[in-house]
């Protein structure tokens, strides 16, 4: 389905390279690159020389030997028989001498942007005999090959902001081979540092001083051009410390540095013509409103472009409110109008046109609403549109818009601060789905310019990695190639022995993660009683945490401080905090049934809020301090109905039984409950009218387990203690074709529940049956109870193929359909997505194929056996989020039952208004889910054949149920 990486794939070693970049050096023979001198020209831009030095630097970091750089006007400065050469076609001589010569063939890489070629060249000077040269078609293509090599040998970008220690290479050898690398397939690719208190501001006043300077930007440009990351945007809110920061003015060296590496530094998508929010509350200039403030407003541009001028610039134009909301006025689009007509006639003055510098309109929020309602740029602005702020993208380019001069491009976040809840504490970002939505803006034409809101840039390595690489070479991560690409990413930044299992860990975080964000998790958000729900995600984030700490005990001392940033610290906060959540959660279930072990689910749930601290200690006394203060964020205690990060953390919701006091004597000490209820008023009983040991009348509900058949699997029961006493208790059925492990036990301190499972020997069931079971309880304190068992063994056909009604349900895992209307390449599978499946998803593929028509296009079958007949059944299919980010042809789907009528249905509701967010957004981003539901009527017994259809690509379905009245669905769906 995938196959784009395969040819080069097969071109490269399995690992010791680049993130999917020909091998340009080896570690076994050839040219030994140790110790040569680095020659680049004396007329290269300074940041190719900057570039140079720190490849010097980098070959002492992995070979212990540093070498040496020689500025050179022409090939007499050039002492050594055999070089490394590093130049840019367009600003170095000596480059150009090689191409006029006819020893260097550049006609690859001539006016491309950011291109670079490596070859290794004979006689390239007088007196050099052999040469090692990275050329590059401009200065961020030269300074790109550079850290390329720097990254080949063993230096990952990520080497002083994770702390990824360098490889060691006593010898390091040039392949004898030329590469060409480039152009990128994003042109220009950024990050937008934002949000940054209270977390990465701290560790700046800690660690830089009271401002965001220059020492701290070098960390930063350093980082971004390793990792070909052509610019910045920045936002500094003026919230803490107070006035808060602006890079322009903070350290005059800042804008100068970011020049030198390359960095494209602008400001954010509501801070327009270079200038900062921090700089216009601080002015005194009044408020910021167009309609009443237009002619400070207009200095303040000037004043802003003026300072541009001279550095390479990305212009914001447009305008939003103060502090990033609406612009304020009876007439939006009238007054955005004016404000960009302004700003232009600014640019011209200064730049001598108006398209004298690049300019970017941000189309965030209600902007885009504006530019759909009628305000137009000029042709050779670029249109950035932007994601719904949790990884959606609301609107990609028509074929009108791929065709504009300045070409369009997505702003996308990894984090937010808004509503319905900010997200902004540790990485909870599915890959699989920011890979969906970031090849699907490619694909249609997204390709000017991607703009990555990474937040304090840690956490964030690895998601920004991913896209950083992506937007270098689009076809390196695909919906099924991720796995390897994490396995190369892996082996960049720990010992390629780990990478596999490294690379497995990041796959399986990803997968948990995009069950749902953990700001969006509360107590109750996963089932304790249908399912085996919250046990199967506790369960797998705890067994991906014993994994993550078994291979950090393996790694070697000078890996694990990048171990534990990128790997096991994130796995391990998840765990923490989901277990968190579901300890509370049994607090709240064992309280209200009044077990004795609430209070020990309390107490879990405090220990567990304390861990979560201990583990941000834990973090910033990394390498003695470097990190402290850069997990601060806090996380527990989010108030329903506000976005607002809490300002401290704050557990609630925990409830303690009086463990002196004993149970009713009516009821016992002896508790019995079963998967599926909670029971019939847990906890409250009516002395003059309740009947317990066995309870009967309208409680037996509350023991009675659901349907056992063939098809649903084990159940169990839980028996526990709810009074003083200990006591031994043991079970028995009332038939001897059913298995109870354990059938005894103790109930006593440290130990007051015992779950009890239940299996059924089906191949000694009478066919046809179909009767309640009992399954007795007892105590040696005289305690008394029955469990009530339903067991139906159905008659299916023996020839039957499919899916067959358990418990009142049907659930079908998209991709395991079970036939389709031809052979099926319309669909593919997206592995890696899924918030309700291990399977992945399944939608129409490639992103660029048309639209089908429904009935007439490909579908997918589900067969399915129904052994109930309900006067109705319902059908719930659950969808991957995503929004109508075509605006000409909206996404629908088709279902039918058994060939009957289907109709094309809209995924995504229409917004009210053009450009908003569509109903029923708020609960779908939050359950990374779309629930659609049809309902058929008079669907007896037997066969049944469920058909599919998906309109275009880009609806992803995940999982189909079928719900027959069996148990009710729960928030989230496992396994």
């Amino acid at each position: 389905m995938y196959i784009a990486l395969a040819s080069i794939l097969t071109l490269l070693p399995r690992f010791v390279v680049g993130l999917g970049d020909p091998a340009i050096v080896n570690f076994d023979a050839g040219l030994s690159l140790v110790s040569l001198p680095i020659v680049v020209d004396a007329n290269d831009w300074p940041g190719v020389h900057v570039a140079a030095e720190n490849l010097a630097q980098d070959f002492e970091r992995v070979s212990g030997v540093r070498s040496q750089v020689i500025n050179a006007t022409n090939a007499s400065d050039i002492d050594s028989s055999a070089i490394i050469f590093v130049g840019s076609l367009n600003r170095s001589p000596l480059t150009q001498q090689l191409v006029d010569g006819g020893i260097l063939d550049t006609s690859a890489v001539d006016g491309q942007w950011e291109t670079f070629t490596t070859s290794l060249v004979e006689q390239p000077f007088e007196g050099v005999d052999t040469a090692f040269i990275i050329a590059g078609s401009d200065k961020r293509g030269t300074i790109y090959g550079a850290y390329t090599l720097s990254e080949q040998i063993g230096v990952s970008p990520w080497y002083w902001w994770a702390d990824v220690n360098p490889k060691s290479h006593s010898e390091i050898y040039a392949n004898n081979l030329t590469t060409v690398q480039g152009p990128p397939s994003i042109k220009y690719r950024g990050l937008f540092i934002n949000d940054e208190a209270p977390a990465l501001t701290s560790v700046v006043l800690e660690k830089f001083g009271p401002v965001y300077n220059v020492e701290f930007y070098n960390h930063v440009c350093m980082a971004s051009s390793r990792s070909r990351i052509y610019g910045l945007r920045l936002c500094r809110w003026p919230a803490f410390p107070e006035p808060g920061n602006s890079f322009f003015t903070d350290d005059p060296l800042n804008a100068f540095t970011a020049d030198e590496y390359g960095i494209v530094v602008s400001t954010s998508h509501h801070e327009p013509m270079e200038r900062a929010t921090n700089e216009w509350l601080t002015s005194g200039n009044g408020s910021w409103d167009w309609t009443q403030n237009k002619e400070n407003i207009t200095q303040f541009f000037v004043d802003g472009t003026e300072r541009a001028v001279g550095r390479e610039s990305y212009f914001t134009i447009g305008m939003r409110g103060d502090t990033d909301v609406p612009v304020s006025g009876d007439d939006p689009v009238a007054i955005l109008k004016d404000v960009i007509a302004t700003q232009r006639s600014v640019i011209a003055d200064a730049y001598g046109n108006e398209t004298g510098v690049n300019q970017v309109w941000a189309l965030y929020k209600e902007v885009q609403g504006l530019y759909e309602a009628g305000v137009k740029v000029p042709d050779d602005v670029t249109l950035l549109f932007a994601d719904d702020n949790f990884g959606n993208l609301r609107r990609l380019p028509t074929e009108a818009e791929r065709q504009r001069a300045g070409g369009t491009g997505v702003y996308y976040h990894l984090e937010v601060v808004g509503p319905p809840r900010s997200y902004k504490w540790i990485n909870t970002n599915s890959l699989g789905k920011v890979q969906q939505q970031l090849a699907a803006a490619k694909d249609m034409g997204a390709d000017r310019m991607w703009i990555i809101n990474v937040a304090d840039i840690k956490p964030m390595e690895t998601p920004l990695s991913m896209i950083m690489a992506m937007a270098w070479n689009a076809s390196l991560v695909a919906a099924d190639t991720l796995p390897h690409y994490l396995e190369l990413y892996a082996a960049r930044e720990f010992p390629e022995e780990h990478a596999v299992a490294v690379a497995d860990l990041l796959l399986r975080h990803s997968r948990l993660v995009g069950l749902r964000r953990h700001e969006h998790v509360e107590p109750t958000t996963f089932s304790l009683l249908n399912y085996h729900e919250a046990e199967w995600v506790e369960g797998n984030w705890t067994a991906l945490l014993n994994d993550a700490t078994t291979l950090y005990n393996q790694v070697a001392e000078a890996d694990k401080p990048a171990f534990f940033q990128l790997v096991l610290h994130p796995i391990k906060a998840s765990q923490i905090f989901i277990s968190g959540k579901c300890a509370v959660a049994r607090n709240a279930l064992y309280a209200e049934q009044r077990r004795n072990s609430a209070n020990d689910q309390a107490q879990l749930a405090l220990d567990l809020f304390d861990a979560d601290f201990d583990l941000q200690g834990e973090y910033h006394s990394l390498l003695d301090g470097k990190w402290d203060q850069i997990m601060r964020q806090p996380h527990f205690g989010f108030t329903s109905g506000t976005f607002e990060t809490p300002l401290r953390d704050m557990l609630t919701g925990i409830s303690y039984v009086q463990r002196r006091q004993n149970a009713s004597p009516s009821v016992g000490q002896m508790g019995v409950s079963v998967e599926g209820t909670k029971g019939v008023r847990p906890g409250m009983w009516n002395e003059g009218s309740d009947l317990g040991m066995p309870l009967r009348g309208e409680l037996v509900p509350g023991v009675t387990l659901p349907v056992m058949d063939p098809y649903s699997g084990d159940r169990y029961f839980e028996v526990w203690g709810r009074g003083t006493p200990e006591l031994e208790w043991s079970v028995a059925a009332a038939v001897p074709w059913i298995d109870l492990e354990p059938s005894r036990g103790n109930l006593a301190e440290g130990a007051w529940d015992a779950r009890i499972g239940l299996s059924v020997q089906w191949d000694a069931v009478p066919e046809g049956f179909n009767e309640t079971v009992l399954v007795h309880v007892n105590s040696t304190i005289g305690d008394y109870e029955q469990v009530h068992v339903p067991i139906l063994k159905p008659s299916v056909p023996s020839d039957f193929v499919g899916f067959v009604e358990s418990a009142g349900y049907v659930s079908m895992e998209a991709a395991h359909f079970t036939s389709s209307s031809s052979d099926g390449t319309s669909y593919g599978v997206f592995l890696t997505l899924g918030s309700r499946t291990s399977s992945g998803a399944v939608g129409i593929v490639p992103n660029t194929a048309p639209a089908q028509s429904i009935p007439e296009g490909e579908y997918l079958a589900y067969a399915f056996y129904q052994v109930s007949s309900p006067a109705s059944i319902v059908v719930t299919l659950y969808f991957t989020t995503t929004l109508d980010y075509d605006s000409e042809v909206p996404m629908s789907y088709g279902v039918s039952l058994d060939n009957g009528n289907v109709n094309a249905t809209r995924l995504v509701p229409e917004p009210a208004t053009v450009g908003d967010l569509p109903t029923g957004w708020t609960t779908a981003i939050m359950d990374v889910v779309w629930v659609r539901t049809v309902t058929y009527n008079d669907v007896g017994a037997g066969d049944h054949v469920l058909r599919y259809w998906a309109g275009k690509p880009g609806i992803l379905l995940e999982k189909i149920v079928v719900d027959m009245g069996g148990p009710p669905e729960s928030t989230r769906a496992g396994e």
